[in-house]
């Protein structure tokens, strides 16, 4: 496009994620500059162009930024940001996509949260909106109903759990407390106002989040950039 030009990537509520061309915003005092930040809920006019729709005019209905937010806020935004750019194709759409990550920014902007949480949330509620949920009431390895209390184990490669002698069909699967399975259950069943009333220890939560984590890594086939700077923060 033109040197002015910037082309955003939009999530939207009724067209997927798309892309459009905001003309002319790199001019100084272009008059749709404050509207192609990232973390705004905006509500774009846009004209039919031959490739890419325009951007005629934007108003902001919420920002999700404030004054004084932690890095470590930002950066789980970043994070979110990413896998939905990531996940969802271009012009598809993922029905709940949209309010899942408008909720989402909400928490992380007005509540004092764990962002560990809210990460493993975020991303297994995404899962379940692409059909791709790991399988957490039977074991993956042969199709019986899984025993809290048996020797359990969670393999990204057959997408779900093993349990008891079944471990042996993935060399790699990563043992699980069944803790651990009760909470991964609590994030695929519950909304988020209810999982973070959840009180769970720091390894289950922590060992939670490696296992949503490595599950969208394979998915994907490859790492998620902005992960390993959350992980540093």
């Amino acid at each position: 496009m033109g040197e002015a030009d910037r082309i955003l990537t939009v999530l939207t509520r009724d067209r997927g994620k798309i892309r459009v061309v905001a003309k002319g915003v790199r001019r100084p005092r272009a008059k749709l500059t404050g509207f192609t930040d990232m973390f705004h809920y905006n509500d774009f006019v846009l004209a039919e162009g031959r490739n890419l729709d325009i951007v005629t005019s934007a108003v902001t209905v919420e920002r999700f930024i404030k004054e004084g937010m932690e890095l470590e806020r930002i950066a789980l935004m970043y994070y979110l940001c990413e896998l939905v750019n990531r996940l969802i194709e271009e012009t598809a759409e993922v029905p709940g996509s949209f309010e899942l990550l408008r909720e989402t920014f909400n928490y992380i902007k007005n509540h004092e949260v764990s962002p560990v949480v809210i990460k493993s949330y975020f991303e297994m509620k995404m899962l379940l909106l692409l059909g791709f949920a790991p399988e957490l009431y039977k074991c993956v390895g042969g199709e019986v109903e899984l025993n809290d209390g048996d020797d359990l184990s969670f393999s990204v490669r057959l997408g779900g759990v093993l349990q008891g002698d079944a471990r042996t069909k993935d060399d790699f699967a990563s043992p699980i407390s069944s803790n651990t399975l009760k909470f991964l259950r609590v994030l695929q069943q519950m909304p988020l106002e209810e999982v973070l009333k959840v009180k769970a220890s720091q390894e289950i939560v922590e060992q939670t989040s490696s296992i949503t984590s490595d599950f969208i890594e394979y998915m994907m086939e490859g790492k998620v950039k902005s992960l390993s700077v959350l992980g540093e923060l």
